[in-house]
């Protein structure tokens, strides 16, 4: 008999380099560890309407009957990373990275099957630590008034899927934070390019390179590796034009504006306008600020 295809969204969760955990922690304080972020996974899943389908060694796998609700889900397990098991005893940094896609499946005996089971598999391995991708089929699925903050990332083609997949990053950071700009700044600010000076490296942020994340660990794309910076600490963004910090940090980052006041921002937003300095964690200070590398010069042509 030929089994019913139900169209739902797929969420594959795994733990990042979860070796690490057991060198680290010896095996049984290991198992004991995967087990509870295992079960968290599986809570936050049921909290928003999932289904867990079944867990494979360090990974969840599970279905929702949305993408929005499969999208609220995984951001609330990067959260619940940060938030539950980060810097808790001995216990190494724990990453997730997830993996979102919509399609048909069949349903058989509380398992799934089907090509859009093998295209989640692909999605999640394309994920990096800290990083929530979810397919184009995923983001179409979401509702008009959505307010997922998505950026595009590739085409790739992954084995024995048909097509090309487009790739998008869902940035999970608080999304609620109400931004006030002025807009004489903001009109200097729609602008073509942002360059960040950092030492000798110079970093474009533009149309093609639309966003970048600072932080402590080295899957960023700037790695400042001091213990007053937080793992992913800030984003700085390209949105239509406009430039804007984005901070996600415990310290928070000063942006010193050249010409005017300084801005402390904290778990929120800020426009970047013509030139100045952006430092990491900490307010300026001469004595030390020519040794430290956690600042970086902006300019926006």
């Amino acid at each position: 008999m030929t089994q019913p295809t139900s169209y739902l969204a797929l969420l594959f969760a795994d733990i990042s380099k979860s070796s690490i955990i057991y060198e680290q922690m010896g095996d049984q304080a290991a198992q004991e560890t995967v087990g509870k972020i295992i079960q968290c996974l599986s809570d936050l899943t049921v909290r928003f309407k999932g289904n867990v389908i079944k867990t494979v060694g360090d990974a969840i796998i599970a279905t929702f009957p949305a993408a929005d609700n499969a999208i609220e889900a995984a951001k609330s397990m990067q959260q619940a990373m940060t938030d539950d098991f980060f810097s808790i005893g001995d216990m190494p940094p724990i990453n997730i990275h997830i993996g979102i896609h919509f399609g048909p499946v069949v349903v058989d005996n509380e398992d799934i099957f089907g090509d859009a089971v093998n295209t989640a598999s692909r999605v999640v391995d394309y994920a990096n630590p800290r990083q929530i991708v979810a397919t184009r089929a995923a983001i179409d699925n979401l509702p008009d008034d959505s307010t997922h903050f998505t950026k595009y990332i590739a085409k790739i083609t992954a084995k024995n899927i048909a097509g090309e997949l487009e790739l998008y990053e869902i940035i999970y950071e608080d999304q609620n934070t109400t931004m006030v700009i002025d807009c004489r700044e903001l009109s200097k600010a729609v602008c073509g390019s942002l360059y960040l000076v950092r030492g000798t490296q110079i970093i474009v942020v533009d149309r093609q390179k639309p966003m970048l994340s600072v932080g402590r660990e080295e899957f960023n794309d700037i790695s400042i590796q001091y213990s007053w910076i937080s793992r992913t600490h800030a984003y700085i963004e390209n949105r239509n034009g406009v430039f804007l910090l984005k901070d996600k940090s415990t310290n928070g980052t000063f942006v010193y504006p050249e010409g005017g006041e300084p801005v402390y921002v904290n778990k929120g937003e800020h426009p970047l306008a013509g030139k100045g300095i952006i430092i990491f964690g900490r307010e300026r200070e001469n004595k030390m600020d020519g040794e430290m590398t956690d600042t970086l010069e902006y300019d926006i042509r």
